[in-house]
């Protein structure tokens, strides 16, 4: 059996229909969501002199020392020398009285032309240099070739570097070095020799370096990095340190390069020597309108939507 509905009911619910806003449009005055950009500085790529530098540790060494001893039984007088003290070739820096001398107060009589022998022993020194270590003080007894003391010869100062044997072809003797101190002071250097010994454990061949220009006081077993250049300075496109981004492993090296105003897109890279704030870029080969992220480079996707803020002045 049909029912009919009637038609005044079909016009409400018609009504009703029509006035229910969309679920998913948006409400009047409701603003979309843009997803910001990045901000953004640009350079270019600009060539520089470079040089591939090999870099290692060092330790600084008096190879040449001077060990000061008791030339006979016997007591040592005032005034005794303090660690630290120069002392020049031929000075005298103990006096030492034999037990028979104090015994017999040989060193009080006077006077009498027979008696040559006053049993005052003056120990000097051989060559000149700095006392590293005194070991005896006045009124102490020492015995015949007892150690008193240890002198530096500071002529000799210089630095043991040891080389890793997969990079001796890069070290020779005589060639120039720069020496960079914990203080951050650089002193000019150059390997004087090398040593005929090799550490069996860590496959290393012992070099020495020495300044070549003044040398401020150092104590031994200073710990320095040296740099020696591997190749001669050569003309070669870089890029600011902070625009070359890398994985944590630093194995793979990528920067961000400008598509257009607003895009940027990551470019793999192949670097090569890399100084203080710049990296040498073997690879590709970019050209002065290309546009490198300088800054705000660091976290962006593959392709990223940027704004640039200004352009980047390079010095």
């Amino acid at each position: 059996m049909l029912r009919f509905v009637p038609f005044a009911l079909l016009l409400a619910l018609a009504a009703c229909h029509s006035g229910a806003p969309e679920a998913d449009a948006p409400a009047d005055g409701e603003e979309t969501t843009v997803k910001p950009r990045a901000v953004v500085t640009v350079g270019a790529v600009q060539r520089d002199t470079v040089t591939d530098v090999l870099r290692l540790s060092a330790l600084s060494a008096y190879p040449a020392k001077d060990v000061l001893r008791a030339t006979t039984t016997g007591y040592l007088l005032a005034p005794v020398p303090v660690p630290g003290q120069r002392v020049a070739r031929g000075q005298t820096i103990f006096t030492l009285q034999t037990k028979e001398s104090r015994v017999l107060h040989l060193d009080q009589l006077t006077g009498d032309p027979r008696l040559r022998f006053s049993g005052i022993i003056r120990i000097k020194a051989s060559q000149a240099g700095v006392l590293a270590t005194v070991d005896k003080l006045a009124g102490d007894y020492v015995q015949d070739g007892e150690q008193l003391a240890l002198s530096y010869d500071r002529a000799r100062f210089g630095f043991v570097l040891d080389v890793p044997v997969t990079q001796l072809r890069y070290v020779r003797v005589g060639q120039a070095c720069r020496i960079y101190l914990p203080d951050g002071r650089t002193l000019p250097g150059r390997v004087a020799e090398v040593l005929a010994t090799a550490d069996a454990a860590l496959q290393t061949q012992r070099y020495t370096v020495r300044p070549t220009g003044p040398v401020p006081e150092l104590p031994e077993n200073l710990a320095v990095q040296i740099d020696l250049d591997r190749t001669a300075p050569r003309l070669t496109p870089t890029l600011p340190r902070a625009a070359v981004l890398s994985d944590e492993t630093q194995t793979e090296f990528w920067v961000m390069r400008l598509l257009n105003d607003s895009t940027a897109a990551k470019v793999p890279v192949r670097v090569g020597a890399q100084q203080a704030d710049r990296i040498e870029i073997k690879s590709p080969t970019f050209g002065p309108q290309d546009k490198i992220l300088l800054s705000g480079n660091y976290g962006l996707d593959d392709t990223a939507a940027v704004k640039v803020e200004r352009q980047a002045v390079e010095k």
